[in-house]
C-alpha cells in the first residue's frame, strides 16, 4: 500500500474511531444525568437499602467510561495531528487549528470538567444516602460504608486530576 494511502486509511480510521466514542460520551452523558438520578430517587422511596449502596460505585464505573472514552478521542486526535496531518503539505488540518488558539478548546474543557462535577455531586448525594441506607439496617456497621464511599470520592478525585490534561489537549 503507497505511504498517502495508509496515511488516508490511518485518517479516515481514527475519524471514525473518534466519532464512535463521541456517540458512547453522549450515551454515558445521558444514563448518568438521567438514569441516575431517577434510580436513586426510586430506591430512596422503595427503601431499597442495597441498591442505593451500590449506586455510588455505579456512578465511579461511569466516571471511568467517560474518561476513557475521552481519553480515546483526544488520543486520536494526538496521533492525527503529530503522525498523519504533518503528511499532508499545505493545508491548515483540523487538530493543528484547534491547538492553534487555546479558546478552540474551551468547550471540551468546559464539557468534560462540568460532566465529571455533576458525577461528582451525584456520587456525594448517592454515598450520603447509601450511609443512611446501611445505618438505618446496620447502625454498627455504618463506618464501613462511610470509609468506603469516602476513598472512592477520593479515588475518583485523583482520577479526575490525573486525566484533566490528557482529555482536554492533544500537545504533550
Amino acid at each position: 500500500m503507497p505511504q498517502d494511502e495508509f496515511m488516508k486509511q490511518q485518517y479516515l480510521t481514527l475519524r471514525d474511531e473518534i466519532r464512535g466514542s463521541k456517540a458512547r460520551v453522549f450515551f454515558i452523558l445521558v444514563i448518568g444525568t438521567l438514569f441516575i438520578p431517577i434510580a436513586a430517587f426510586a430506591v430512596k422511596a422503595y427503601g431499597m437499602a442495597f441498591a442505593s449502596a451500590s449506586i455510588p460505585f455505579i456512578l465511579l464505573v461511569l466516571m471511568l467510561a467517560f474518561i476513557m472514552e475521552q481519553n480515546s478521542i483526544v488520543r486520536a486526535g494526538r496521533y492525527l495531528k503529530e503522525h498523519v496531518e504533518p503528511h499532508i503539505p499545505g493545508v491548515v488540518t483540523w487538530e493543528n487549528w484547534l491547538e492553534s488558539n487555546h479558546k478552540f478548546r474551551d468547550a471540551d474543557r468546559y464539557f468534560f470538567g462540568s460532566f465529571l462535577l455533576v458525577l461528582l455531586l451525584f456520587y456525594a448525594i448517592g454515598a450520603g444516602l447509601a450511609v443512611e441506607s446501611i445505618a438505618e439496617l446496620y447502625p454498627e456497621h455504618y463506618w464501613y460504608s462511610t470509609t468506603s464511599y469516602a476513598v472512592g470520592g477520593l479515588w475518583f478525585l485523583v482520577v479526575w486530576m490525573s486525566h484533566w490534561k490528557m482529555c482536554t489537549r492533544t500537545t504533550a
